[in-house]
């Protein structure tokens, strides 16, 4: 199979999973096209992909699945277009979601041809997965692109189906208890209003959070220039404090898996 055009396509609010999607788009094609659905501008907009392309999906997992972003790949459209599937995740598990990914991509008029599991840093604790994509997992990015390469090369086999862990029906959407917002410190910039991927910031009241649509990606803390916006109740440390006593060891690996393999 020849392909005339590889596209890295993610939703990446802290950028872990962009940066796996992009690393898999450049070594299969130095001249790749990104496309980056955590901008609702992006989402909004139609994206068609034809037979002779090569799409590498991306998205983070949290609690086991896939965000619960409204129509979050519903304006991908594929014509049995070969796809990449991704999902990057911070050293606990990845349950469902890659399942989920594989669903909803088939669903758009993709055929997922590889998919893969990576290690990103953990939204709630700076020390879980810090430092990832490292070394290793970037020689690792590289011998997945080889597989896919070596794929593509001999042909996907009629009819194969793609195998990836998981279950149906997946498991139940995990709602935080807890949002971030803004303390004294907030200056009004709004550069959270702009980082947020789901319009949970009001520009008239960036000090604020509507729960209602919050994802808990946290992309808003990260783009505070003062730090003033952080998880208060209970305080984020408390919560990462958690995390790390489950998830900060053993250094899990990533996973891959090819169509027909």
């Amino acid at each position: 199979m020849e392909i005339r055009k590889v596209t890295a396509v993610y939703f990446s609010p802290t950028h872990g999973t962009r940066a796996y999607a992009e690393g898999i788009a450049g070594a299969l094609s130095a001249e790749y096209e990104a496309v980056d659905l955590t901008q609702r501008a992006v989402r909004e907009r139609e994206h068609a992909f034809g037979a002779d392309e090569l799409v590498i999906i991306g998205a983070p997992v949290y609690a086991g699945r896939l965000p619960a972003v409204e129509d979050l790949l519903a304006r991908l459209h594929g014509e049995g277009t070969p796809a990449v599937l991704l999902v990057s995740y911070g050293n606990r598990a990845y349950d469902d979601a890659l399942l989920e990914l594989k669903d909803l991509c088939e669903a758009q008029g993709f055929r997922a041809v590889a998919a893969s599991a990576w290690i990103a840093p953990h939204t709630f604790s700076a020390k879980i997965g810090a430092g990832r994509p490292d070394e290793r997992d970037r020689r690792q990015i590289g011998e997945f692109a080889e597989a896919v390469r070596a794929l593509l090369a001999a042909g996907v086999p009629e009819g194969a189906q793609l195998s990836v862990p998981g279950h149906r029906p997946y498991c139940p959407v995990k709602v935080m208890p807890f949002h971030p917002e803004a303390d004294g410190r907030c200056i009004r910039c709004r550069r959270c209003v702009a980082a947020c991927p789901v319009g949970a910031i009001s520009p008239e009241a960036p000090e604020k959070t509507d729960a209602a649509k919050c994802i808990d990606c946290l992309a808003c803390v990260h783009a505070c220039p003062v730090h003033a916006r952080d998880v208060y109740h209970p305080p984020l440390a408390q919560i990462g404090a958690g995390c790390e006593e489950h998830f900060l060891t053993p250094r899990k690996e990533p996973e891959w898996f090819l169509i027909g393999k």
